[in-house]
């Protein structure tokens, strides 16, 4: 994964996100990259964008609730 606002993310944010997106929730895994404290805040699109790319990369499935 190329993304600079994925390299942007400390690394406890990453994991987190790989966790949330292993158990398919990945409106807490957008959540999680919202509020991790990278500035500026990364909108939510952004957030989106990077979970789904993420959650393809890991072969996750997708949250019933997105």
């Amino acid at each position: 994964m190329t993304s600079d606002l994925w390299a942007a993310l400390p690394a406890a944010v990453r994991d987190k996100v790989d966790e949330l997106m292993a158990e398919g929730r990945s409106v807490q895994a957008v959540f999680a990259v919202r509020s991790s404290g990278v500035e500026p805040r990364p909108g939510l699109r952004a957030c989106q964008d990077l979970v789904a790319e993420r959650g393809a990369a890991l072969g996750a499935r997708p949250d019933p609730a997105a």
